[in-house]
């Protein structure tokens, strides 16, 4: 609220993206669909991401890359895992990190939160949002 944070708003990024897909997976089975949404932390991953920042974090990340972050490949075979998996299989509103079912964060927990930003998503891309309406 006071500055812009490029890690803050990667982070609060990555929080509305469980928000959503718990929100969404909700109103799937509340819908009777058999569609499912879960959502996949591919962890560090050496990709592109720090193209523009400061020259000295480009540096730190070239000395450090091959010790703490994965390969495209290994970051992508958690999202594999998900997508074609038996184990998967009509499972929603997981959360996957290492091709493994784990906890996301508290307050991705929060109905009402997911609610609201459903409710400012619909908003913000002009569509109405028909899950709040009482059957």
């Amino acid at each position: 609220r006071c500055s812009y944070s490029p890690h803050g708003a990667y982070a609060q990024s990555k929080l509305a993206l469980v928000l959503f897909t718990y929100r969404l997976q909700h109103l799937l089975i509340a819908n009777g669909s058999h569609v499912t949404a879960n959502v996949v932390d591919p962890g560090v991953v050496n990709t592109e991401l720090y193209k523009h920042v400061f020259w000295v974090v480009k540096v730190v990340k070239w000395m450090t890359a091959w010790l703490f972050f994965k390969t495209p490949e290994e970051g992508a075979s958690t999202t594999i895992y998900a997508a074609v998996s038996p184990e998967m299989e009509g499972a929603g509103g997981c959360y996957l990190y290492n091709e493994e079912r784990t906890k996301s964060a508290d307050i991705a927990y929060d109905e009402e939160l997911q609610r609201r930003l459903w409710t400012e998503s619909c908003k913000m891309v002009g569509i109405s949002d028909e899950s709040n309406r009482v059957p």
